[in-house]
C-alpha cells in the first residue's frame, strides 16, 4: 500500500505536550503516525526548544521563528497570523503534492496562496478564534492587553472568510461546530486528542480538591482568583492548584494562604497522580470556547468533576459533571461529596459518553478526509 505523507503546521512547537492546544496536536501527531500516515511537522518558535521527541513520530520535522515583531495595529492581518508568515515554509508546503492540516486559524496564512491551489487542505480550529479574543478581552483588566484583545479579535472575525479556501474544517465542540457549520458547510466535529488510553479513575475517596491547568493563561488565573475568593478549605481536605508557569500574582496569592497549596510546573506523571488521587476536581470557567482539555482528562482520570455551564457548554459531557452555577451551590457540593464514595458506577456511567474521545478513532477519520477523493465529506464509520 502507498504510503500517505501529510504536512501538519503547528502554531508552537508540540512538545513537551503541557498545555491544551499543543496536546492535542501532539497527540494527534502520535496517533496518525501509529496508523501509519508520516506526518512532515512544521512548528513555530516563541519560547519552546525544538524537541528531538518529536522525531519518533514524524518523517520531517522543521522550525520556524516566530515574529516578535509585526505591524499588528496597522495591518489588518491578525498579529497571531502574521507573526507566522515564513516564505520557507510555502516553498516547502508547495513542493510536494502531499496534503496540508493547518493547526488553528494562527497558521493561515498560506492557506489561500495561489501555489496550494490545487491541494487538499483542512485546517483544525482550537476555537472560534475572535470569540475567543472577545473573551480575553471582556476579562482584562490591563488596559493595554484589553486594547491588544479588542483589535485583534476585530481582525480575527474579519480574517476568519479565509476558511472558504479549505476543503474541511475540523471543529472541536458541539457549539463550535455549529456556528462554523454554518458559514462553512465542509465543518466536521473531531473532539480533542488528549492522549489518555485509559479509563482508569479509581473508586474510593481522596484527601484533597484539585485545580488544574496552564496557571499563565489569563482565563484559568482568572479561574484561581475567584476559588480563592470563594472557596475556604479546610487544612485536612486542601484544594490543590497545580499547573505550569504560575505568575508572581498568583504565587503572592497564595502564599501562605490557610487549605492551599501551590505545585508549581508538575511533571506528567506527577500530574497524572495529582488527577488520580483528588477528590474533587473544581473546574469553573468563564467563556465557553472549545473542550477544555483539563475536563476531558479528569474525568477520564479522576472522581467527582465540578463544573459551571461555561466548562462544559457544547462538550456533550454535562450528564457526568457535576453542576454549580453560584458559590453558594459549590459550597454545599463540597460539604456534601467531600465523604462520598466515588463508585464503581461513576465510572462506568462516564464510558459512553467518553468513547467520542478516542484519539485512534478521530485519527482515522482526518486520514479518511485528507486522504479521500472527496474531502469535503467527512466519513465516520
Amino acid at each position: 500500500m502507498e504510503a500517505h505523507h501529510l504536512h501538519i503546521v503547528s502554531f508552537d512547537v508540540p512538545f513537551p505536550a503541557d498545555y491544551g492546544g499543543v496536546i492535542d496536536v501532539f497527540f494527534k501527531i502520535k496517533a496518525l503516525s501509529e496508523i501509519g500516515i508520516k506526518v512532515h511537522l512544521h512548528c513555530f518558535q516563541y519560547g519552546r526548544k525544538a524537541a528531538p521527541e518529536l522525531n519518533a513520530i514524524c518523517e520531517t520535522i522543521h522550525y520556524y521563528p516566530r515574529k516578535k515583531i509585526y505591524t499588528g495595529l496597522v495591518s489588518r492581518v491578525p498579529y497571531i497570523v502574521g507573526s507566522r508568515i515564513n516564505p520557507d515554509l510555502l516553498e516547502r508546503l508547495s513542493s510536494d503534492p502531499y496534503p496540508i492540516l493547518f493547526e488553528g486559524l494562527h497558521t493561515c496564512a498560506y492557506l489561500d496562496h495561489p501555489l496550494l491551489k490545487e491541494k487538499i487542505k483542512a485546517v483544525r480550529m482550537h476555537n472560534v478564534e475572535w470569540q475567543y479574543y472577545r473573551g480575553l478581552f471582556d476579562h482584562s483588566t490591563e488596559t493595554l492587553k484589553s486594547i491588544y484583545y479588542a483589535v485583534e479579535s476585530k481582525r480575527l472575525q474579519r480574517y476568519e472568510s479565509v476558511l472558504v479556501h479549505a476543503n474541511h474544517i475540523f471543529a472541536i465542540s458541539k457549539t463550535e461546530t455549529e456556528y462554523l457549520e454554518s458559514r462553512y458547510p465542509q465543518t466536521s466535529l473531531i473532539f480533542p486528542f488528549h492522549g489518555v488510553t485509559s479509563r482508569s479513575a479509581e473508586p474510593g475517596i481522596g484527601t484533597y480538591m484539585l485545580y488544574h491547568g496552564n496557571l499563565s493563561v489569563p482565563e484559568n488565573e482568572e479561574a484561581v482568583e475567584w476559588l480563592v475568593a470563594n472557596v475556604k478549605p479546610e487544612s485536612d481536605f486542601p484544594l490543590i492548584i497545580a499547573g505550569k508557569k504560575p505568575g508572581v500574582k498568583m504565587k503572592t496569592m497564595l502564599s501562605g494562604l490557610p487549605g492551599f497549596q501551590l505545585i508549581e510546573n508538575p511533571s506528567g506523571s506527577q500530574m497524572d497522580q495529582l488527577i488520580a488521587e483528588a477528590h474533587l476536581h473544581l473546574l469553573p470557567a468563564f467563556q465557553s470556547t472549545g473542550v477544555k482539555l483539563k475536563l476531558v482528562k479528569s474525568l477520564f482520570q479522576g472522581r467527582f468533576v465540578l463544573t459551571n455551564p461555561q466548562m462544559v457548554e457544547g462538550t456533550g459531557l454535562d450528564e457526568v459533571c457535576i453542576s454549580f452555577r453560584k458559590p453558594a451551590e459549590l459550597l454545599q457540593l463540597i460539604k456534601e461529596l467531600r465523604n462520598k464514595p466515588f463508585t464503581q458506577t461513576e465510572i462506568d456511567r462516564r464510558k459512553n459518553l467518553l468513547s467520542g474521545f478516542n484519539d485512534h478513532l478521530s485519527a482515522s477519520a482526518i486520514r479518511r478526509v485528507m486522504f479521500s477523493s472527496s474531502p469535503n465529506s467527512l466519513l465516520i464509520d
